[in-house]
């Protein structure tokens, strides 16, 4: 099979997507034809966007077609509508037909409100929408608002990193106002364990966000939001995470929400050489991360499927999160048992440190896209996969956070007053490092010193 020139179809330039490509590249080399299917033609680190209305960085963005490039992929700007899988057909947005060995869906999901009056977040269209509730508050045009989790399968690193930023904001600039947390969670980010929530209680204290855990937001009222449990919280304003809807193309099993299933190699079933990572599976937790991992695990069972000598991991979901919460970043991670497709409630580890707790230290934690993405070198196909580190004995403190980062803008701006542009490229990749974002006028300084390379 490897010598007839395997074919592989990845539809998605999201993580998934973007990940199963970087992983076959690793596993089998040249050997496969892979085309990448995608209408993106940027590749945006959302996650990194909550940090855009507080001006405490830019999410960064890679042409999709120069990491198609770089790992050897005939790109598809097109979408994937169907699949004939007697055929082994993948159907596309504008008729074309690409037939296939593997096929790897990995077309995301879609977005809707979950609560009227309230400002959905999703990223880089929302930053403007936070930026305007933060600014309220700041003038002291309003005094209150509430942070609300839809429910406990919603993602909710990002509602706990923009309610601590904008305590963050509001105590820095002495402004009064009420913040809180609304979460279905039984403690502060019970995914990641007791450690999470420790390590969160003065964070959260220092910043006067309050947090009221065990009840779901119900409506938005005239100054207030209304609970679950017939009581309420003081909200002039209302920030909540959306829901996800499923969006499979056609051809392909769903479940009642439009969501495909996958067993734990990514196979889905019925559907011989078809296989799916990502927000388009069943697996109930959307993330970037567990996305990278169940894309992993199809890459190599597609790898076994071509002849290559491997025996396929199956996907053992770890989550793992950077919390950007004005300061010092927090880093968690916990692994999480599987069964019978969804999640325990439980995590069978927690971990919480100030220090990487992997590296690359990535807002998007993905064994083989995580550190291609980091070197910020074009033509870097094949960096060393992320790894997991152990957290330190005695954590740094805040105040080392600050120096460290100081010092390394210090020495790229040192080192591009003398010329050395590539050094100072350097020093800014330690800083995002240590921060998780780059300051905006330092991510634009970024663009300028590697274009003078």
């Amino acid at each position: 099979m490897a010598r007839s020139r395997f074919r592989i179809v990845i539809a998605g330039g999201g993580v998934a997507g973007l990940e199963a490509l970087l992983a076959l590249r690793a596993l089998a080399g040249t050997i496969p034809h892979i085309t990448l299917v995608t209408c993106a033609v940027q590749t945006v680190d959302r996650p990194a966007t909550v940090a855009e209305p507080f001006d405490r960085g830019v999410a960064p963005t890679r042409d999709i077609a120069a990491i198609a490039a770089d790992h050897h992929a005939e790109l598809r700007l097109d979408r994937l509508t169907a699949v004939d899988a007697h055929r082994r057909v993948a159907v596309l947005g504008g008729g074309d037909e690409l037939p296939y060995d593997a096929l790897i869906v990995a077309t995301g999901a879609g977005t809707l409100h979950a609560l009227d009056g309230a400002i959905a977040f999703r990223g880089p269209d929302d930053v403007d929408a936070m930026r305007a509730v933060r600014d309220a508050l700041l003038a002291g045009e309003i005094a209150s608002v509430a942070f609300a989790l839809p429910g406990e399968s919603t993602w909710p690193v990002p509602l706990y990193e923009l309610a601590l930023m904008t305590g963050a904001d509001l105590r820095a600039s002495g402004v009064e106002a009420t913040v809180t947390i609304v979460t279905p969670e039984p403690s502060p980010l019970a995914l990641f364990g007791p450690k999470a929530a420790e390590a969160l209680a003065p964070r959260m204290a220092e910043r006067r966000v309050d947090v009221r855990t065990g009840v779901r937001p119900v409506a938005v009222e005239p100054g207030r939001l209304r609970l679950s449990d017939g009581g309420s919280v003081p909200a002039d304003r209302v920030v909540a995470m959306p829901t996800i809807t499923g969006r499979p193309p056609a051809g392909l099993p769903s479940d009642a929400a439009g969501f495909v299933p996958v067993d734990a190699h990514g196979r889905v079933p019925g559907l011989d050489g078809v296989y799916a990572a990502g927000d388009v599976t069943a697996f109930p937790l959307k993330q970037g991360g567990l996305a990278a991992q169940q894309a992993d695990a199809a890459a190599e069972a597609v790898a076994a499927q071509m002849g290559i000598a491997i025996e396929p991991e199956p996907f053992r979901p770890v989550v793992r999160g950077m919390l950007l919460i004005g300061g010092a970043p927090l880093y968690l991670r916990a692994e999480i048992g599987t069964g019978e497709g969804t999640a325990e409630a439980v995590p069978s580890t927690s971990t919480a440190s100030p220090q990487a707790l992997w590296w690359p230290p990535a807002k998007v934690a993905a064994r083989y896209l995580g550190p291609y993405l980091a070197t910020a070198r074009p033509r870097m196909l094949a960096p060393q996969p992320l790894v997991d580190r152990a957290a330190p004995e005695r954590p740094r403190s805040e105040r080392d956070h600050e120096a460290a980062l100081g010092l390394a803008l210090a020495m790229a701006d040192g080192d591009a007053r003398w010329g050395d542009y590539a050094a100072a490229v350097r020093a800014l990749d330690a800083a995002e490092a240590l921060a998780g974002t780059l300051p905006p006028e330092y991510a634009a300084k970024r663009e300028r010193w590697r274009a003078a390379r």
